[in-house]
């Protein structure tokens, strides 16, 4: 077993079959050959990994000849079908290639970052594979002077240079490829001529141009490794390229294989097991798992994890032997020492990221057609640059869970889709800059937990997501919860929420909790890491769960009660949604004779996107008040405790007999009182001290508690809670045979929306015209016409969008290396409040990242019309100065951060 160092690790090397089978298939397709055994004019494949740092590519292409050899078998069984370019057919051919690959290739690796001085590039190259090769010899030196001398024909040269060496192949490996960017490649100047866009678009355009003359040569194996956004940027690129890139698959490990490759690590020349778990060596599978969550079976991460666990250990004895919980504190904070993520983190970024990290967690499968030539809305680059440029990860799956079960072992020649990954340890990266933007918040905190909910790629669990998002998001901007119209006209309407005062601050902001679920077959609570509760156990779950107030997410999708929980304090005389923060006497108001709380728990029952044709009927709403306000009101003393409950049921479709009851369009509530059925199928209501039953009564149909309220939310009601885009696109996200972008794309639209709610806060409200729906404020102001009068005679504004503007703003930073930890949005988020005059250009640049020629102009304006007061800048305003529509966003996005951060010190 081949092993590896890394600081004081050393770890074994993981094979990786498939990667070698599809870098052997790139090969045969340089040189399919017809049926008298003549070479078609193919253009040359050339095998690119494209992925992230830490993915492995630098040691899978330095070690290619290790991987043949530890795939022999399996090779000889696939050679033998189709042998290698080159090898005549006939008996043995699979033994005669194999052997081919291992003695008779010449093995060449090349790091772009050390790319020799020259004046011509095809020279240099040529000189430095020829050196690299001749190095293995002991008279190389004697050799190089024989291939330098044929150096000016590409054909001649290559087969001076297999002939000295009496080799059949040459396998190239160039890592790094991302170096053309930098300023050292200016110096070929060949590289440099104008043939694209740009000349970063050109510098590789001309390099495989040059690379093209060596592989159309008999016979060159060739594998790339670097990320880049302008390798391919569209399909056109692609097809006028001398070369055919075939994307290499690289996935991260499994979690069999991380137990693997933990088992036979060792810390300072002992087994780690044994350094971390004295008392047991063999290890724990709660400690593999808890390793391949974290890092997300990145190899790099999986390294750095262990060697940091091993140091700890090595100066703290006492660390050996933790516990299950307490090794997984201790995995936790382990941070990352190499973060490659954004030089700069704009409002649009952020919505990419976040639907990016939605997608991971949906396991949204993308089609290989799409991660090259796909790109996010009207953005060029293409998927997998994207993820990248975020610090994601993926792995080749089958289209849908049911191909991926039944996978054979020669399966994955036929997979053509991904998933993303991304590792956790790097989300703590992310959330440390970007926790005071709610949306990204949301989905940090969601993918913190995600490894504890089930079926993550279900229709039920990804819209019980989209929900609390859109819940969350509203509830950070509304006043009073009467605003969201799946709460209109219930028990909590008029409750306020003081949310202003509170963004930016963790201890007050409804982060939604993730909380044990609760069973019918169970008693009592299961483990300590998968608590699962019973129905009877309300009062324990409430004190220990539901003891703040806030937005709880059970984590079992088989939970045998609401698929989500709210808890909400109405302080009377005062109303303000107390959050619990104990420090601070201006959020929690002191409880007085005429200051009297009282808590409010609804369970939400979400029925969308899954159901028949029928729709939500009484059957169901009768099943779902059995297993929430029933055992909420029998256990937890409503009266006694001042509290009141709330069954919330939401669906996108009815049964004829329930959308009856939606009068207006407006939620059907069912008070406290026994509800019957009529010979007639209508519903007859009775209070519950009545002595009386009602007339042609054919059977009860549903029995309401004292203090509870059963709310139905109309289909109006729920389309308004989601808005009309979201209503329109969403059903895609659901879709079984949706593609990529097309799933995407609505996920995208959701988190846009939701920071436009940041920016702009405008609540719902109540149009009189509609029948009671509540509709958003019209967001584009209508200036006064004295103003647009005034404007106008000023001429037609000659601004246009800059350049930079119409590509994606979320390029890296080119004068960063990949390795290096970005300082992420500093700029953005810092605070400029000041008592001086407030530069308003410097903050335009930095902050709301617009370009300077634009910026003086806007700057001069904003200081004379609004000074130093940046509260006064809305929408409405920069129209008015005439600022470019493509910065609106930019500049509001930097102000309500630069408010939110102030707010929070």
């Amino acid at each position: 077993m081949d092993v590896f160092s890394f600081k004081g690790v050393k770890h074994p090397l993981v094979n990786r079959e498939s990667a070698v089978l599809q870098v052997i298939e790139a090969f045969q397709a340089s040189h399919l050959c017809d049926e008298q055994g003549f070479s078609k004019g193919q253009r040359p494949h050339v095998s690119i990994a494209p992925q992230i740092y830490g993915s492995g590519k630098s040691t899978f292409g330095q070690n290619f000849q290790t991987f043949v050899s530890m795939n022999k078998e399996f090779l000889l069984h696939y050679l033998g079908k189709m042998g290698l370019p080159g090898i005549a057919e006939g008996d043995n051919i699979g033994e005669r290639s194999l052997d081919a690959l291992l003695n008779e290739t010449l093995y060449v690796v090349l790091n772009l970052l050390d790319v020799p001085d020259g004046n011509r590039f095809q020279t240099t190259l040529f000189e430095w594979i020829t050196e690299e090769a001749l190095s293995q010899f002991p008279n190389g030196a004697d050799l190089l002077s024989q291939v330098l001398s044929c150096i000016g024909s590409p054909e001649e040269w290559f087969q001076k240079l297999l002939q000295v060496t009496k080799k059949r192949y040459l396998y190239l490996f160039i890592d790094e490829i991302e170096a053309l960017e930098g300023d050292k490649f200016t110096m070929f100047k060949e590289l440099m001529v104008t043939r694209r866009a740009n000349r970063v678009q050109t510098v590789y355009c001309s390099f495989f141009g040059v690379l093209s003359s060596i592989l159309r040569q008999p016979f060159v194996i060739c594998v790339l490794a670097g990320r880049s956004d302008a390798v391919v940027t569209s399909q056109q690129d692609a097809l006028t390229s001398p070369v055919i890139l075939s994307f290499l698959r690289l996935d991260p490990f499994s979690e069999a294989t991380v137990k693997y490759f933990i088992q036979n690590t060792t810390y300072d020349d002992e087994p780690i097991l044994k350094v971390l778990f004295p008392s047991h060596p063999e290890g724990h599978d709660w400690f593999f798992k808890q390793v391949y969550d974290y890092t997300g079976g990145v190899p790099y991460y999986v390294v750095h994890v262990l060697n940091e666990l091993g140091k700890r250990c090595e100066s703290w004895n006492s660390f050996c032997d933790l516990s299950e919980d307490e090794m997984k504190e201790k995995i936790e904070k382990v941070a990352p020492n190499l973060v490659v993520t954004l030089s700069r983190m704009t409002p649009k970024s952020m919505i990419v990221f976040s639907s990016m990290l939605l997608a991971s967690i949906f396991e949204f499968r993308i089609p290989k057609r799409e991660i090259l030539f796909g790109g996010l809305g009207s953005y060029p680059e293409y998927v997998l640059d994207i993820a990248n440029h975020f610090g994601f990860y993926y792995v080749s799956c089958s289209r849908n869970e049911q191909d991926e079960a039944s996978r054979t072992p020669f399966g994955f020649r036929n997979e053509t889709f991904f998933k993303l990954v991304f590792p956790k340890i790097v989300l703590k990266h992310i959330q440390s800059r970007y926790w005071n933007i709610p949306p990204v918040r949301f989905v940090c905190s969601l993918f913190s937990s995600i490894s504890r909910l089930d079926s993550p790629s279900s229709r039920g669990f990804k819209f019980e997501i989209i929900f609390t998002l859109i819940l969350y998001v509203r509830w950070c901007f509304c006043s009073k919860l009467g605003e969201l119209s799946i709460f209109r006209h219930s028990f909590v309407e008029h409750i306020s929420i003081q949310s202003t005062k509170t963004i930016g601050s963790l201890k007050v902001d409804p982060i939604p909790n993730y909380v044990p679920a609760f069973s019918s077959t169970v008693s009592g609570i299961d483990s300590a890491n998968e608590e699962t509760y019973h129905i009877n156990t309300w009062k324990p779950f409430f004190e220990k769960y539901l003891s703040k107030d806030g937005i709880f997410i059970p984590i079992r999708q088989n939970s045998n009660g609401p698929d989500v929980l709210i808890r909400v304090t109405d302080m009377k005389e005062n109303s303000v949604l107390v959050i619990q923060d104990e420090s601070s006497s201006e959020q929690t108001p002191m409880e007085t004779e005429t200051t009297k709380k009282r808590v409010y728990l609804i369970g939400i029952a979400l029925k969308c996107f899954q159901l028949s044709t029928s729709g939500v009927g009484r059957s169901l709403i009768k099943s779902e008040v059995a297993k929430f306000l029933h055992p909420v009101a029998s256990q937890l003393e409503l009266q006694q405790n001042n509290l009141k409950a709330i069954q919330l049921i939401v669906s996108d479709k009815y049964t004829e007999e329930v959308s009856k009851q939606f009068r207006n369009n407006q939620n059907w509530l069912l008070n406290s009182g026994v509800y019957y059925e009529d010979n007639n199928n209508n519903i007859v209501y009775s209070s519950i001290n009545s002595e009386i039953q009602p007339q042609n009564i054919r059977e009860e149909w549903l029995w309401i508690p004292p203090h509870c309220q059963v709310v139905v939310c109309s289909t109006t009601s729920f389309r308004t809670f989601l808005g009309c885009k979201t209503s329109r696109d969403i059903e895609s996200v659901f879709g079984d045979n949706a593609g990529w972008l097309e799933q995407l794309k609505p996920l995208s639209d959701l988190l846009s929306d939701s920071f436009v709610d940041l920016l702009r806060r405008i609540p719902f409200e109540e149009s009189e015209r509609n029948g009671g729906m509540m509709e958003r404020r019209n967001t584009h102001p209508r200036m006064d016409m004295d103003v647009m009068q005034m404007e106008e005679t000023r001429g037609e504004s000659t601004i246009s969008a800059p350049n930079s503007l119409q590509q994606v703003p979320f390029h890296p930073g080119r004068e960063q290396t990949p390795m290096a930890a970005v300082n992420v949005g500093q700029s953005m988020l810092a605070s400029t409040q000041s008592f001086v005059d407030f530069d308003w250009k410097k903050f335009l640049i930095e902050s709301a990242l617009i370009p300077e020629e634009y910026a003086g102009r806007y700057a001069t304006l904003l200081h004379s019309v609004v000074g130093n007061n940046r509260s006064k800048v809305d929408e409405k305003l920069l129209r008015i100065i005439r600022v470019h529509e493509d910065h609106l966003f930019y500049i509001l996005a930097a102000l309500r951060v630069d408010e939110f951060v102030n707010k929070s010190q």
